[in-house]
């Protein structure tokens, strides 16, 4: 098996997201980073106009490596619905 295939396996709808929350009083129910006010779109639109993760942890710097993937994986996960 290759290790696509192993990874895909491994990672198949066992998701959860402790770091991302959804609540009707933070930005109308967006998802947002866990204890901030940045939404996961945010994220994702810097991301996709090519800045990197360091870029994005310089400009918020008590965001961590793990929020940006999580940020990605929630996004992905919405796809696979």
């Amino acid at each position: 098996m290759s290790k696509a295939a192993a990874f895909s396996k491994k990672h198949v709808k066992t998701e959860t997201f402790d770091r991302i929350v959804r609540d009707k009083n933070i930005l109308h129910g967006q998802p947002v980073i866990k204890g901030t006010r940045i939404p996961v779109s945010l994220i994702l639109d810097y991301l996709s106009d090519g800045l990197t993760v360091k870029d994005i942890l310089n400009q918020f710097p008590h965001l961590t490596p793990e929020d940006i993937n999580e940020a990605l994986r929630y996004g992905s996960s919405l796809l696979q619905k």
